[in-house]
């Protein structure tokens, strides 16, 4: 059995997750843990996220040092989001 920890803030907001269902606030959650692992390497990163998810991929990503930029798509629900590389002068540290 694999131990999991929280590895950083989910950065709720005072609504929390309960006006979602469990299966959209589990396909939030798996998409931020996808961005998290994503931005510990110093590549940019130019993907799509669900739209209610965006905000909280930018603030991960600026408490990680990196610019970002969403973008809306003509896809409902769905938000292009890049990720900038980290300054040279930013540890990486995780």
């Amino acid at each position: 059995m694999q131990r999991r920890e929280l590895a950083e803030n989910f950065d709720l907001d005072e609504e929390g997750l309960s006006h979602l269902s469990p299966q959209e606030a589990f396909a939030l959650g798996v998409e931020w843990a996808i961005f998290f692992k994503k931005l510990k390497s110093q590549d940019p990163i130019r993907d799509f996220c669900l739209s209610n998810n965006s905000r909280r991929l930018e603030k991960l990503a600026e408490r990680m040092g990196r610019s970002y930029e969403c973008r809306s798509t003509s896809a409902p629900n769905w938000k292009e989001i890049w990720i900038g590389k980290p300054p040279h002068w930013l540890g990486v540290r995780f």
